[in-house]
C-alpha cells in the first residue's frame, strides 16, 4: 500500500493518505473483462461430450485415452496457471493475456481440423489448457486487486453471468450441430473463443485507477513514529536495525517471531539456483498452503469434478438416454450452477462471517450424496433433479476456490497461490484421470469409476473439518499467548 503525506499549515504531524483500490470505477469493466474470459474458457467444458462425440466415435478411442486427454488438459492449465508469476516479471498482465488468447484461439479452432487422436490431445488438451491456465489465473488476480470490500460480490456477479452462458451453452452446442454440422459447431465455438481479445482490452492495470483516501493518525502510529531509528547506512552491514515503523499493528500480533522481524539482518548471498528457483516458486507458500486443505482440498475436487463432467455424457448414452435427455441434463445441471452463483451473490455479505471453507466444505458434501443418489436411481426425472443438485456442487467448487485462496494468503501472493494450487490440480489429473479411465474399462462399469470419484470427495469431507478444528485451538492458543506478550511489552515502552 503506498501512502503519501502532505503538510497543511501548522500541523507538524502532517495529513496522511493511502492509495487503494477502487472498489468500482473501471472495476467493472474489469469484472466484465472476466466474464468475458470465463466464459469463452470454461461455459463449453460441461459440453465435452457432446461436442467430441462424433470424433471420438469415429477415431475409436477408449475411456482411457478420454481421461488421458482430460490429465493433458489439466496439466497444461496448471503449468500455465503455476509460471503465470514467473511470466509477470518479464511482461505485463495485458501482454501475457494477449499472449494466452492467442494460443487458445489457435486450440478451439484447430478443433476443426484434427483428424487423428494426437491432433484432438495438441488442440483441445495443450493448447487450450495453456491459454485457459493463464487467463484464468490472471482474471482471478484482477478482479482480487480491483476489489476488497465487496470482492465476494464481484466474483459472485462474475460467476453468476458465467454460469449463465454455461446453462445455455448445451442448448447452443445442440442447435449449432444441428444447423452447421459437427465441424460448423466447433467452427463457431472457436470463433466465439476471439472475444478474449476483447477482455484484454479491459484488462488496465489497477495502478491506473487507485483512489487516494486519508487516514487518521492515532496513538499507536505516533507512537512507532517516535521509537522509529533512523537507518545508518553505513553501519548496516554489521548492526542490525531497529524498525517499529515496520510494526503493522502493534497491539495483539507481538510475539518473539514477530519481533525478530524488525532487525533487518543483512541477506546472505544466494547461489544462481536458488535464485532461479525463488524466481518461480514462492518457497513461503510450500508449507503454509500447499500442505494444507485449502490447497489440497479444492485440487482434488476439482480434479474429480473435472473427471466427473467428461465421462458422465457417455455414461447416458450407454442407459440409452437420447441426446435430447443429456442436453436437459446438462441444462438442469448449469440451471443448478447458475441458481447458486446467484444465491452466492444475494447472501455475498454473510459469506465470510458463515466462512468461505465451511461453505466448500458443504458444497463438496453434495457433491458426493448427488452423486450416490444418481447411481442408486433409475427414474429419469430423479436423476434430473439429482442432475441439478450437483450443479449446486460445481458452484461451489468452481465459484469458491479463488475466495477460498484469497481468504488463505496475503493479496501480494494470491497469484502464486493460485498457479500452485492448479499445478497440484493438473497433477492429479494426470494421476487420478488415467486411473479412474482404466478402472472403467477393466471392469466395464461406469458405476466402479463414479464410486471411486465420491470417495475422494469423502475423504475432503472428513479431513478438512478435523484441519479447521486443529487450526482454531493453535490460533486460540496463539491469541492468548500474543495478548500476554503484547501487554508486557507496552509496559516495557512505557
Amino acid at each position: 500500500m503506498v501512502s503519501i503525506e502532505k503538510k497543511e499549515g501548522a500541523n507538524l504531524m502532517g495529513k496522511k493518505y493511502k492509495l487503494v483500490p477502487p472498489d468500482g470505477g473501471w472495476g467493472y469493466l474489469v469484472a466484465i473483462s472476466a466474464i468475458i474470459s470465463f466464459s469463452t474458457t470454461t461455459a463449453f467444458a460441461g459440453c465435452f461430450g457432446m461436442m467430441y462425440d462424433d470424433f471420438i466415435n469415429a477415431v475409436s478411442m477408449s475411456s482411457a485415452s478420454v481421461t488421458l486427454l482430460l490429465g493433458i488438459y489439466c496439466i497444461s492449465i496448471a503449468l500455465a496457471a503455476f509460471f503465470t508469476s514467473a511470466l509477470l516479471n518479464i511482461m505485463s498482465k495485458r501482454k501475457l493475456a494477449f499472449v494466452a488468447s492467442v494460443i487458445f484461439a489457435c486450440g478451439t479452432l484447430g478443433t476443426v481440423i484434427m483428424t487423428t487422436p494426437l491432433m484432438f490431445f495438441l488442440t483441445a488438451g495443450v493448447f487450450q489448457g495453456i491459454g485457459l491456465g493463464i487467463m484464468y489465473n490472471l482474471s482471478c488476480t484482477i478482479v482480487n486487486e480491483y476489489f476488497t470490500e465487496k470482492r465476494v460480490l464481484m466474483m459472485s456477479f462474475v460467476q453468476t453471468m458465467t454460469g449463465l452462458n454455461a446453462m445455455v451453452a448445451p442448448i447452443f452446442v445442440k442447435w449449432s450441430q444441428e444447423t452447421f454440422g459437427s465441424k460448423g459447431s466447433l467452427l463457431l465455438i472457436g470463433g466465439l473463443s476471439l472475444n478474449n481479445f476483447v477482455a484484454v482490452m479491459l484488462m488496465q492495470p489497477v495502478q491506473w485507477h487507485m483512489k487516494k483516501v486519508p487516514f487518521e493518525v492515532n496513538e499507536k502510529t505516533e507512537l512507532k513514529n517516535l521509537l522509529e531509528v533512523e537507518e545508518n547506512k553505513d553501519d548496516r552491514a554489521e548492526t542490525p536495525v531497529l524498525k517499529l515503523s515496520d510494526l503493522s499493528d502493534l497491539e495483539g500480533t507481538t510475539t518473539k517471531e514477530t519481533l525478530e522481524k524488525y532487525f533487518e539482518i543483512p541477506a546472505k548471498k544466494k547461489s544462481g539456483i536458488r535464485r532461479v528457483i525463488e524466481s518461480v516458486i514462492d518457497t513461503s507458500l510450500i508449507k503454509t498452503f500447499l500442505l494444507s486443505c485449502t490447497s489440497l482440498g479444492p485440487a482434488l475436487c476439482s480434479t474429480a469434478d473435472g473427471i466427473y463432467i467428461v465421462m458422465v455424457p457417455q455414461y447416458l448414452y450407454s442407459m440409452e438416454w437420447n441426446q435430447e435427455n443429456v442436453a436437459m441434463a446438462l441444462t438442469l445441471y448449469g440451471f443448478g450452477d447458475l441458481a447458486t452463483r446467484v444465491l452466492f451473490t444475494v447472501v455475498s455479505k454473510w459469506m465470510y462471517k458463515l466462512g468461505i471453507q465451511n461453505i466448500y466444505i458443504v458444497g463438496v458434501a453434495i457433491a458426493a450424496l448427488s452423486r450416490i443418489g444418481m447411481l442408486w436411481s433409475n427414474s429419469t426425472m430423479v436423476i434430473l433433479v439429482f442432475f441439478t443438485l450437483m450443479g449446486v456442487a460445481h458452484c461451489s467448487i468452481a465459484v469458491l476456490m479463488p475466495l477460498v485462496v484469497s481468504d488463505a494468503v496475503a493479496p501480494e501472493k494470491f497469484t502464486s497461490a493460485m498457479g500452485i494450487l492448479l499445478l497440484l490440480s493438473g497433477s492429479l489429473s494426470m494421476g487420478i484421470g488415467p486411473a479412474i479411465g482404466a478402472i472403467r474399462d477393466i471392469t466395464n462399469s461406469y458405476a466402479s469409476a463414479f464410486y471411486t470419484l465420491i470417495m475422494l470427495y469423502g475423504l475432503i469431507c472428513v479431513l478438512w473439518p478435523i484441519e479447521m478444528i486443529i487450526k482454531s485451538r493453535k490460533q486460540r492458543r496463539r491469541v492468548n499467548k500474543e495478548d500476554y506478550e503484547s501487554s508486557q511489552l507496552k509496559k516495557e515502552l512505557k
